[in-house]
């Protein structure tokens, strides 16, 4: 597991010789995610001329896969995945709905107006820092809760749930290599920690 960026759903319009272009950045979490999306938009934007898109679906950067939805062969698809990969982002998906304004634009422009849509839109999408995590939980009382919650922070992890009855029922993560050390002493290890596997956070 790596860590990788992705980014938070964000949207964002540019007008090239009266053609609209309508982009649209969304976190996904797999293929399917991205068809529902797509499709979604394409119901939504019936009557636009293009649905273009790219994304990366996977951490990796392996899973991708990009459409000209019609547009001159590599001047719209290729563009904006361009951007995603340039950009170093996984798990994510930019859509661009088109409504054609009347004049060609032409190979050059169909690119330039694409990758300016991406763009335009990933700069107001806000970057997520996906960190590999350890993910743990443990029940103690309120005093030692206390303690554990601020060992958690000072080790770059975070309280990801907390159930509070007679003890506080807590789950917690720490970025991978996840050392315990710290809080097994706090403890004097005499609390339970269940490890719960692994997952990517954002802290």
């Amino acid at each position: 597991m790596n860590t990788f960026v992705s980014l938070d759903d964000a949207t964002a319009e540019i007008v090239v010789l009266r053609s609209r272009f309508i982009a649209f950045v969304y976190h996904i979490e797999s293929e399917s995610d991205a068809a529902e999306l797509l499709a979604s938009l394409k119901k939504k934007y019936y009557d636009s001329t293009h649905v273009c898109y790219a994304y990366v679906a996977d951490t990796a950067g392996n899973v991708t896969k990009s459409s000209d939805d019609g547009e001159p062969s590599g001047t719209a698809g290729a563009p904006i995945l361009s951007v995603i990969t340039g950009g170093g982002y996984k798990r994510t998906l930019i859509a661009v709905v088109r409504y054609f304004g009347g004049t060609k634009l032409g190979v050059g422009g169909l690119v330039k107006a694409y990758t300016d849509a991406a763009n335009a839109a990933v700069s107001k999408a806000e970057k997520r820092i996906n960190v590999p995590s350890e993910i743990y939980s443990a029940t103690v009382d309120y005093n030692l809760f206390r303690k554990l919650s601020g060992a958690i922070t000072r080790s770059g992890g975070k309280i990801t749930d907390t159930v509070y009855g007679e003890k506080v029922d807590f789950s917690f993560a720490l970025p991978l290599p996840a050392d315990m050390t710290a809080l097994a002493d706090l403890t004097g290890g005499k609390t339970e920690f269940f490890n719960r596997g692994y997952r990517y956070e954002i802290y």
